[in-house]
């Protein structure tokens, strides 16, 4: 079996391959990085950059020594932990350490230099691809693993509509704006609930809490149970993707609404409604309304769908097969 170096974690993703590769074996360290400066603004966050580098070193040393099998980094900017090493990495894209950080002149020389002296790349959603053209050789697609043990018990599937929940963060970055111009049609027919979350909580609480019943995020450990309440499911409306939110969605079984890119999915596509607009959101949900054996259909395949590609097994065969290629 492997020692194995998991250098920072996003979003637990790190956490849940260390259990993972744990379990088959392999000796696993989660490795933190200094965080100074981190959530500065620029150009303030300039300053900091040789401070961060230089708290790196101990990290550096510490893989160059630690005789590991894989260095596996999160976030691109923290690859230069595996450059100051001098030794092999993998490194993994979670999304603005990507498209965002490249606009960036400074990130983006950084993000570079990291993408050209890793052994391979992580991207864990199909959109990010597009920002990897130059290294496509070395790419691997590795989508985020979902716990289907608590979101996806045996869930009755929905056999009428009567609650819909808008299941986004309220961010323009989700496209919540070609949302929530349908609610007040949707709430004529059906109860709407939505998040009080994000950065346009502010401004959309007020303005629509006439049409929708807005509540506060749940603990994590019971979206099963939160989803389950609801008979449909409006994603996000802007990315062309399936974000975590709209996974664990499909995965407890609630027929979904979202603005997909079928050309990001083109070897499994995803068993969802594609809308992208007030109007195409009220017909979907009509759509649904009268048609059980639908609802019924999308519930169930749109679990299996989550298991087959975002469940732990598939994920931990992935990693393997990455790290340990001929």
């Amino acid at each position: 079996m492997a020692r194995i170096a998991l250098v920072h974690d996003v979003a637990g993703v790190a956490a849940v391959q260390a259990g993972l590769l744990r379990s088959a074996g392999h000796e696993v360290d989660q490795i933190e990085l200094p965080s100074v400066g981190a959530t500065w603004r620029w150009p303030a966050k300039a300053f900091t950059l040789p401070f961060r580098l230089a708290s790196y070193l101990p990290t550096a040393n510490r893989l160059r020594k630690g005789n590991y099998d894989v260095v596996h980094i999160h976030w691109l900017s923290h690859g230069v932990v595996g450059v100051l090493a001098g030794r092999s990495f993998f490194v993994q894209a979670h999304g603005s350490d990507l498209h965002l950080n490249l606009r960036n002149p400074v990130y983006r020389r950084v993000t570079n230099w990291v993408l050209r002296r890793a052994r391979k790349i992580f991207y864990v959603t199909p959109n990010l691809l597009a920002f990897l053209s130059d290294f496509r050789d070395k790419t691997v697609y590795l989508p985020n693993p979902v716990d289907m043990r608590g979101v996806a018990p045996p869930f009755a599937p929905p056999s009428e509509v009567k609650k819909v929940v808008i299941f986004t963060r309220l961010d323009p970055v989700k496209g919540v704006e070609h949302i929530f111009p349908a609610v007040e049609r949707l709430s004529g027919s059906v109860e709407v609930t939505a998040l009080d979350w994000g950065p346009l909580a502010r401004d959309y609480v007020p303005r629509y809490q006439q049409s929708v019943r807005f509540m506060k995020t749940v603990p994590h450990s019971t979206i099963g149970a939160f989803l389950s309440e609801f008979d449909v499911v409006i994603g996000q409306m802007r990315q062309g993707i399936l974000s975590l939110m709209e996974i664990e969605a499909l995965a407890a079984g609630r027929p979904l609404i979202t603005a997909i890119n079928w050309g990001l999915y083109p070897d499994d596509p995803p068993p969802v409604i594609h809308a992208d607009s007030a109007d195409e959101i009220v017909a979907a949900v009509s759509s649904l309304k009268g048609n059980p054996a639908e609802l019924s259909r999308l519930s169930r395949e749109g679990r299996e769908w989550a298991v087959r590609n975002h469940g732990y097994a598939h994920h931990l065969q992935l990693l393997e097969a990455s790290y340990f290629e001929p």
